[in-house]
C-alpha cells in the first residue's frame, strides 16, 4: 500500500495515511500537497485527476493532546515500540512473545504503554505475580509511550528522499 506523509499545520510529522486517505483530505481542503514532493500515483477521478504527492500538511490545526488520544495501546504497537526483545533478559521474541504488566494487574497496574513490555515466556512466569524488583529482575528500559515515528520507523526506513527533512532523528 502506498502511503502519504502527514504534515501538521506546522510541518511535524503526524503519520503516515493511504493515498485515498491524502486524496480526501485535499478534496476536503483540509490539507495541501507539500512542493517539491514526488507524486506517490495519479488519480483518476470522474470529472478530474489528482496527483496524489508523498507528502501532505495539514491546513487546520490539531491540538497536540487530540492527536496523542488517537495513538492507541495495542500487543503490536508495544512489541514494535519494544523491538520485539524481551525487555528483561533482551533476546528477540518473535511468535511467542507475551506481554507482561510492570506492575501486576492484580495489584492495580493497567494495560498501557506506561506499565507493558515484551518479555519471553521464561521471564514472563519468572516474574509471575510480582514487581520486578521483587522478582530480582531488571527491566532493559523503562516502558513509556511511543512516538509516531518510534511506531512507524519500521515502515519509513526506506523512505522517499523528500521525506528526509521532516523525519530527522530515525
Amino acid at each position: 500500500m502506498q502511503r502519504a506523509l502527514l504534515l501538521d499545520k506546522n510541518y511535524m510529522a503526524l503519520s503516515l495515511v493511504p493515498w485515498q486517505r491524502a486524496i480526501t483530505l485535499m478534496v476536503k481542503g483540509k490539507a495541501e500537497p507539500v512542493q517539491g514532493s514526488g507524486v506517490v500515483r495519479e488519480v483518476k477521478g470522474s470529472s478530474s485527476n489528482f496527483s496524489v504527492p508523498s507528502i501532505i500538511r495539514l491546513l487546520v490545526t490539531i491540538p497536540w493532546r487530540a492527536h496523542m488520544g488517537r495513538l492507541k495501546f495495542t500487543r503490536k504497537s508495544m512489541l514494535i515500540r519494544d523491538g520485539h526483545m524481551c525487555q528483561y533478559c533482551g533476546v528477540k521474541v518473535g511468535k511467542s512473545a507475551t506481554m507482561d504488566h510492570v506492575i501486576p494487574r492484580s495489584r492495580g497496574g493497567k494495560t498501557d504503554f506506561k506499565n507493558c513490555v515484551t518479555c519471553c515466556r521464561a521471564c514472563n512466569n519468572a516474574k509471575g505475580d510480582k514487581t520486578p524488583s521483587e522478582a530480582n529482575m531488571k527491566l532493559l528500559s523503562k516502558p513509556k509511550r511511543p512516538t509516531f515515528l518510534t511506531l512507524y520507523k519500521h515502515y519509513i526506513d526506506n523512505h522517499p528522499e523528500e521525506w528526509s527533512d521532516y523525519i530527522i532523528g530515525l
